[in-house]
């Protein structure tokens, strides 16, 4: 009986050990695919933001190849298809080149957007980074094959084309008799989301899911595979990563040879407080790390170990991400303070009380001498300047309204130094409408009779605008007064401040909306000797 009782025990402590070890087996398992699970989905979502990315930056694209040649935006791309006028064509087929180049900028250089228009045997392209000759001629072959073969619909998605055996995502619009396109290369969208150290396999798939490229090696053994099709194309972004690499279950087959429940529970509780430091906790951070941020605390970092984890690796991203939110925020930002300061220097200029008085005064020395018919003329000139000065404007306006408020300006300045200068304004045909920043050439203007009305005999301002080959619009302003003081010029040709006491604030604003505004295709120069000073401005063509 004894020996019963005692078989009994063991067997009894036999079956609650193996009980609370079948338990603790069974919650460890579960927790590790718990934590499986949740890297997995950590993973699928970091795919699925890489395909997003790629979503939105095709969109953008498509969009601005779309206003290229858009029915209101696309004037040149019209005229390089339909024109008969061969300078038309060319001058057409310079700035449309200069527009994709700029929009290929904007994206980094990071693809190759072309205008083809086959009856004229026309071909043009800003390139990707590092495309040689060879390359761009095998590229031009493949396109020029492709639309020969293929009907080009607007509701085409984004395809793949093999260019001498290397995949390109491309997407081509047909408009009148012409094509513009765009073609991203395969290998630089699975660079962005390759990581050697990570150990993923990447895939680029067709239409019909067949492998068009590929990077990294694939995996013997058990993987997790997550696939990205990219809305508005063909194009599918396949990863996989060994499982083990999502998370670790070190510890776990230990369990299995626990002699006892004290040393299972000891076992189970050193595996769930290491799987909490390496995954749960850190998730937890990432989650309130991400949660913070959300809520505008943009200095939200977390901090990286370097230690070839897949949770480094998500701190890695997340910080990089925010990083370049931040950037982009700070960039915005300072370019929105720039453009409130040179609107403000603008306004300034604007602004002047004592030009408003000596109308004023104009106009009660003209009532003390019955002038009735003169007092009537300044108050129409004068309220033509006001309405335009203190209107509604946008940040550009046509040339004609410009020129008809410099008009009105030395109209009334006429009543106040009567014979003492003598203007006159030329345009060539056909430049009314082109459109440039208000007060542009009324600020030079003011400055030849500020500083030469009283120190000349008789202030000759000339203003010309013409059209020319390779600027663009040449705006000229020239008089024969005093010229400039060296040490200003000096300081105007350096970019250097030249406002004193309010003088010149005007030339420096002006210089400033230039390079706001224009960037590098606007420019100003200026050429002064006594007795003659020339005011240059270069401005690109705008209707």
């Amino acid at each position: 009986m004894n020996h019963s009782i005692v078989k009994s025990a063991i067997r009894s402590m036999v079956l609650t050990l193996m009980a609370a070890i079948l338990i603790i087996e069974i919650s460890s398992f579960f927790l590790i695919q718990q934590d499986g699970e949740r890297a997995r989905e950590l993973f699928g979502d970091s795919v699925e933001a890489y395909g997003n990315y790629w979503e939105n930056k095709l969109d953008e694209t498509a969009d601005s190849m779309l206003g290229f040649i858009g029915i209101e935006t696309g004037v040149m791309y019209r005229q390089l298809c339909e024109s008969d006028r061969k300078l038309k064509v060319e001058i057409a087929k310079t700035q449309l080149h200069t527009q994709i180049q700029q929009m290929n900028a904007r994206y980094g250089n990071e693809l190759t957007t072309f205008v083809y228009v086959p009856d004229r045997d026309i071909y043009f392209s800003a390139n990707e980074k590092g495309l040689s000759y060879a390359n761009y001629q095998e590229m031009k072959q493949a396109i020029s094959k492709y639309i020969q073969e293929h009907i080009v619909a607007a509701g085409d998605k984004w395809k793949i084309l093999m260019v001498n055996d290397t995949p390109y995502i491309f997407k081509i619009y047909h408009m009148y008799n012409g094509y513009i396109g765009s073609l991203y290369s395969a290998e630089r969208v699975l660079d962005g989301l390759y990581d050697k150290k990570a150990d993923w396999f990447l895939e680029i798939l067709d239409s019909d899911k067949q492998n068009v490229l590929e990077k990294g090696e694939k995996h013997a053994g058990k993987t997790v595979s997550y696939e990205s099709q990219l809305k508005g194309t063909e194009v599918t972004i396949s990863v996989s990563v060994k499982s083990g690499r999502l998370y670790n279950n070190t510890g776990f087959g230990l369990l299995i040879f626990c002699g006892t429940l004290f040393l299972a529970m000891i076992l189970i509780t050193v595996v769930w407080g290491r799987e909490a430091r390496r995954v749960f906790f850190p998730l937890e951070k990432l989650r309130l790390a991400m949660e913070r941020y959300s809520e505008g605390e943009m200095d939200t970092r977390l901090k990286v170990l370097n230690n070839g984890s897949q949770i480094d690796l998500l701190y890695k991203t997340y910080n990089n991400m925010a990083d370049q939110i931040q950037n982009l925020k700070i960039q915005v930002y300072e370019k929105e303070l720039e453009r409130q300061r040179i609107n403000s220097h603008f306004l300034k200029v604007q602004i002047q009380p004592h030009f408003y008085t000596n109308i004023l005064n104009l106009i009660y020395g003209m009532a003390q001498m019955k002038d009735f018919r003169s007092i009537q003329q300044l108050s129409l000139v004068s309220g033509k300047y006001f309405r335009y000065l203190l209107g509604q404007k946008g940040t550009f306006v046509p040339l004609s309204e410009e020129m008809n408020c410099l008009n009105s300006y030395a109209e009334i300045q006429r009543y106040r130094y009567q014979d003492k200068f003598e203007t006159s304004m030329e345009i060539q045909e056909g430049l009314e409408e082109q459109l440039v920043l208000p007060m542009i050439v009324q600020t030079f203007f003011a400055n030849s009779l500020k500083h030469n009305i009283m120190r000349v005999p008789l202030l000759k301002v000339k203003v010309s605008v013409r059209s020319v080959e390779k600027e663009g619009l040449k705006i000229t302003i020239m008089d024969n007064g005093v010229g400039f003081d060296p040490e200003i010029l000096k300081r105007i040709e350096n970019g250097e401040s030249i406002e004193e006491n309010g003088e010149h604030i005007g030339i420096q604003n002006v210089k400033e909306r230039i390079r706001e505004f224009y960037g590098k295709d606007g420019k100003m120069e200026i050429h002064s000797v006594p007795g003659k000073t020339e005011v240059v401005l270069y401005l690109p063509h705008i209707m």
